[in-house]
């Protein structure tokens, strides 16, 4: 009932104010439709719900999908758990000896990927049953980064080597591979016809055809760099068939994009931020849903911090209301599988429920001033 005399009153007002200013105050779906980056939004009606109580009720970090199940890390370090539905859980052992490093579990197709560490060492663990089994298969350094892209595994030098392995269902003990030029890649991403590595800074850009050899300089990137701001944090993405580099730098949001991997256009730059607040942090994942990526951030007022969604093109931005406030990591994030809606990790913050976690709510509305 709040919801809707709050909004009443909103609307009332924007009445007035449209009388005055001869704009019209409207509303719309949070999450579908049209035109959703476009107009001045005012208020959100109930953009988030609480998932229901899991079994068990873990936090559950890194959620992925590998075409069959849901496989997140969360609660035990010797375990994964697997799920059909994000809400019955089932424990599955990578090994009884060594701990699972958080933040390093990846889908590649069918191919599960994790890295445990025993005695300061970390070794690379596969499977393609689903987890219920592993197959360890080669020792890694701590630093090195595992990630997927278009049904390709990759373990990426912490270090700054060029050299690194590909791993895939038909060949999960790994195919040593050369990038041809030694930088710390951070992540590989895949458009649907090309792949893109993207090293640490989000300076500089390889694509590839085939995810695994023929490794050329994405050109373009370093000169539409030239139009962002030298510092900051850059993240790399994909929207649709679109590459997308999000750079943050003395609090705003900028981006290019690329359909190509190798020209790149300029976004908007130095798109304004929430009033008052100011992006400290940009997530390592992101998830699409209805057109556009949906980024978690770290907002700031300079003494309280806030978890909140930043939807973008690739060209323009919007901010989503923050959905917790404290100091904890930024959440992965995903798409359910099927389109059905956004899920994100929850918190410990005290006065939420233990391993709480939050989705979209597919009945959220925005109220906004049409401009």
């Amino acid at each position: 009932m709040t919801d809707i005399a709050v909004l009443s009153e909103t609307m009332r007002q924007g009445e007035a104010t449209r009388a005055a200013m001869g704009v019209q105050l409207r509303s719309r779906p949070l999450w579908s439709g049209a035109d959703r980056l476009g107009g001045v939004p005012v208020r959100y009606v109930s953009p988030y719900r609480l998932r229901g109580v899991n079994s068990p009720e873990l936090l559950y970090e890194n959620i992925v999908h590998n075409g069959s199940v849901y496989v997140a890390e969360g609660g035990n370090a010797q375990n994964v758990y697997t799920s059909p539905d994000l809400k019955a859980w089932t424990a599955r052992q990578v090994d009884s000896s060594s701990g699972l490093v958080a933040g390093k579990l990846a889908a590649a197709g069918s191919l599960l990927m994790a890295v445990t560490q025993y005695s300061g060492y970390s070794y690379l663990r596969t499977s393609v049953d689903n987890a219920l089994t592993w197959v360890i298969q080669q020792s890694i350094s701590n630093a090195d980064i595992v990630c997927s892209a278009g049904g390709i595994g990759y373990v990426l030098s912490g270090f700054g080597y060029k050299e690194f392995t590909t791993n895939t269902a038909a060949t999960p003990a790994g195919t040593a591979r050369d990038f041809g030029v030694a930088q710390v890649w951070r992540k590989v991403l895949h458009n649907g016809v090309r792949w893109l590595a993207v090293n640490d800074g989000g300076t500089m850009a390889l694509w590839s055809a085939n995810g695994l050899t023929g490794w050329t300089n994405s050109a373009g990137l370093t000169a539409a760099l030239t139009n962002l701001p030298s510092t900051g944090l850059r993240r790399a993405f994909t929207l649709g068939g679109r590459f997308i580099v999000v750079a943050m730098s003395e609090g705003t949001l900028s981006a290019l994009y690329s359909e190509d991997a190798n020209a790149w256009t300029v976004g908007i730059v130095g798109e304004m931020e929430p009033t008052g607040l100011r992006v400290s942090g940009i997530g390592e994942s992101a998830a699409e849903l209805g057109g556009l990526l949906h980024i978690p951030v770290k907002l700031s007022d300079g003494t309280s911090s806030w978890n909140a969604l930043v939807a973008t093109d690739g060209i323009r931005f919007k901010f989503l209301p923050a959905f917790w406030r404290g100091a904890e990591s930024l959440p992965s994030i995903r798409t359910r599988v099927g389109g059905g809606g956004l899920i994100f990790n929850g918190t410990n913050q005290v006065g939420m429920p233990a391993a709480a976690r939050f989705e979209s709510n597919p009945d959220a509305l925005e109220v906004y001033f049409a401009v």
